[in-house]
């Protein structure tokens, strides 16, 4: 089956970023404070902030994202879809992948 998939190394680096990024908060935990801020859209106070594992959300929607541009590779058709739907995959897990790791150096302690 992933033979059938066109541009697979876009969609196993994406998978293997969404990987790390899940693992990272889990091993350095030790090195994060109990609550950590990620929701910065909200207004400032405790309203950002979410315990340690709560960075787990983040990779956790970039594997889901993932998972589904996946899934829609296989159904299509159209090789231009195909390629941007790779493309996005491996930019959301970048991103995501980023903002992990800012936010746990930001407050961690290295």
């Amino acid at each position: 089956m992933w033979k059938k998939i066109t541009f697979n190394n876009y969609f196993l680096a994406a998978l293997i970023l969404n990987a790390l990024s899940l693992l990272a908060p889990v091993i350095l935990r030790g090195f994060l404070p109990p609550v950590v801020p990620l929701f910065y859209g909200r207004p400032v106070g405790e309203g950002q902030l979410v315990s340690t594992l709560g960075l787990l959300i983040a990779p956790a929607a970039s594997f889901l994202i993932t998972a589904v541009n996946l899934l829609l590779n296989l159904w299509t058709k159209d090789d231009f879809l195909k390629k941007v739907l790779a493309v996005t995959a491996l930019i959301i897990s970048i991103v995501t992948a980023i903002t992990v790791i800012k936010i746990m150096l930001l407050v961690g302690f290295f």
